[in-house]
């Protein structure tokens, strides 16, 4: 029974992290139309579009309390970004990306938010062929190990 749910849980990391940047990726690009038409603060665009994310929700709370966006950003990233399903590799973007966001002009966002969807865009095609490629392994892997172990116990 444990192995079965160990695999079960680690196809589950393999969907959610999936779940995780697709939602980013929208986010992204409704962050990039409300910096082009309204040009409101970032902290914002994160209350309007960033509830998804449990580390979007800090990083407004953080900055609603006076600490620098960037700052805050980063601290809910390296809180809390990994509740949310994403992997190291994700987390690194996700920092890099929060170093600027909100730190130049309209144009200059609108480029920001458009590299990093097709930096998390390539991000999401991986994961979605990891999902497809290891998730069922992991199932049969854990329920091989649980009947394995159920044999050597009997």
């Amino acid at each position: 029974m444990a192995g079965t749910l160990w695999g079960f849980m680690e196809s589950r990391k393999l969907s959610v992290r999936v779940e995780s940047l697709e939602s980013f990726l929208r986010f992204l690009s409704a962050a990039k139309t409300e910096v082009r038409y309204s040009a409101v603060p970032v902290v914002q665009v994160l209350k309007r579009h960033g509830t998804d994310f449990r580390f979007m929700r800090e990083c407004a709370k953080q900055s609603d309390g006076g600490k620098g966006f960037a700052a805050a950003w980063k601290s809910a990233v390296v809180c809390f970004a990994k509740y949310d399903g994403f992997t190291a590799r994700d987390r690194e973007m996700l920092l890099s990306f929060g170093e600027d966001f909100g730190a130049s002009d309209t144009d200059g966002q609108i480029s920001h938010l458009e590299l990093f969807s097709g930096l998390f865009g390539a991000n999401l095609k991986s994961a979605r062929e990891d999902r497809n490629r290891k998730s069922k392994l992991y199932l049969m892997l854990g329920i091989f190990a649980g009947l394995s172990s159920a044999l050597l116990l009997c």
